[in-house]
């Protein structure tokens, strides 16, 4: 008679590493999406009060002069669209200090023809 030779297999359990690597997975690609919305913007030191930033839209002049409404890139021609669809909301204009004066006076200048009188300016609080 002959002996059989068992063999043992070593099974590793390996659902909790799955769990491990779909957490990974899941953070990051979250913090790939909140760094991907945002836009490097220096703004001037001020004090003022602080509006309630839920209930206005926000517009941005980066140092290059580039308009983005609402973290989205817009040229100049579409701001008096973008404008008057917004006339009963405030807007609060970011333009990063090292912008040109004349490009916040001319994005300025088209939201005051477009019928916008509530137009603030975004300034770093001096705290």
């Amino acid at each position: 008679m002959r002996r059989r030779k068992s063999r043992r297999f070593a099974d590793i359990d390996i659902t909790p590493l799955i769990d491990v690597l779909f957490m990974l997975i899941i953070f990051f690609v979250l913090t790939a999406t909140f760094i991907q919305g945002k836009l490097d913007i220096d703004l001037p030191s001020g004090k003022g009060e602080t509006p309630d930033v839920k209930s206005t839209l926000t517009l941005t002049v980066e140092r290059d002069g580039t308009i983005f409404w609402e973290g989205v890139r817009i040229s100049e021609g579409e701001l008096p669209e973008l404008a008057r669809g917004a006339r009963n909301r405030e807007i609060l204009i970011a333009g990063d200090k090292n912008a040109p004066y004349g490009r916040i006076a001319e994005v300025l200048s088209i939201l005051r023809k477009e019928g916008i009188t509530s137009a603030g300016l975004l300034t770093e609080s001096g705290n």
